[in-house]
């Protein structure tokens, strides 16, 4: 069987600081609407009141970033097939991280890129109808004040484009819509997104991608591709909501599709079909990003990675790279 020949793209991405928003991602959001985007803009955020009742909500928002504190009413509520949930700035839905616990919040760096935390100001306020009492803040590392609902830092996700977007729902086992009581609500979505169940029959074409200057698996349509912490043992372990976010890359038979080089690559089970695996891990591509060149999952929730050319997810910190030789990343 012969072996994958990579080629390199072309395309990079800088890899974005905390409270900003990946150009590519707010270039691909354009279409939906003037200044939309998956995961936010460049434009600073104002603080406005609440919209006048005759004012019309637009089709699509753009997400607040991660660095914009809000005043005001900052948190509303709204009815979709979940439940009563809590929504943000322009109706966005916003989730609770089961990692995080004692009411602090322990997203940051490139989990904070992907899952942008909602930040106020020292005069913010909840929308009528809402029990205040729920709600507080924690300061982050930098000084920002974060909301809280019941227990949980509340955040946006960039994966969501429009108001009753749930695309970040069950994510990871760890990242769940926030109810109006407080609470998480852990219901699956009944809905998969576009990739997730369908086997991709131009597999073999995979090749190797650029992000941030590193060398990483792409699909065939050159998008990144993802490992999860989770699957250590060799086995998916996102269903469900979770592979909402994070499709998994299936293929069409328990057979490993032609060019792949066998030493790297191997086909597993994943429900009633494939799963295509580099190294020990399942491969997933991300919802949240947009087009090839991003790696917007990167570090999500610090369980989701890139995947190397040699099957081993990449990594930043070093005592991942130091036992790489001994665990498989």
């Amino acid at each position: 069987m012969s072996k994958i020949t990579p080629t390199i793209r072309s395309t990079s991405l800088d890899r974005p600081t905390p409270g900003t928003r990946p150009a590519l991602v707010v270039a691909a959001m354009m279409a939906f609407s003037l200044g939309a985007g998956a995961c936010g803009g460049s434009a600073p955020l104002a603080a406005p009141a609440a919209p006048a009742p005759t004012e019309a909500a637009p089709a699509t928002t753009q997400a607040p970033s991660a660095s914009a504190a809000s005043s005001g009413v900052v948190v509303s509520a709204s009815e979709i097939a979940l439940g009563s949930i809590l929504v943000g700035e322009g109706g966005m839905t916003l989730h609770g991280f089961t990692n995080d616990t004692g009411g602090a919040s322990v997203c940051t760096g490139t989990c904070a890129e992907a899952w942008p935390p909602v930040i106020v100001g020292a005069d913010w306020t909840v929308a009528p109808g809402l029990d205040s009492g729920i709600f507080n803040t924690t300061t982050r590392d930098d000084g920002s004040l974060q909301l809280v609902a019941g227990k949980w830092p509340l955040y946006y996700y960039g994966g969501d484009v429009a108001p009753g977007d749930v695309n970040g729902q069950g994510s990871g086992d760890v990242w769940f819509v926030a109810g109006t009581d407080g609470g998480l609500i852990q219901d699956e979505v009944a809905a998969a997104s576009p990739g997730a169940g369908t086997a991709d029959a131009s597999v073999g074409a995979m090749t190797v991608g650029a992000v941030d200057g590193r060398d990483v698996l792409v699909d065939s349509s050159g998008m990144s591709l993802y490992g999860f912490l989770k699957d250590d043992a060799g086995e998916p372990t996102c269903t469900d909501g979770c592979a909402n976010a994070w499709p998994p890359l299936l293929v069409d038979s328990a057979d490993l599709p032609a060019g792949l080089d066998a030493e790297i690559f191997s086909v597993v089970a994943a429900g009633d079909g494939f799963q295509l695996k580099a190294g020990k891990w399942p491969l997933y591509r991300f919802a949240g990003d947009a087009e090839p060149g991003q790696g917007n999952g990167q570090g999500s929730g610090g369980e989701w990675f890139l995947v190397a050319p040699d099957g081993s997810l990449v990594r930043d910190d070093a005592g991942a790279e130091a036992s790489s030789s001994d665990d498989g990343y």
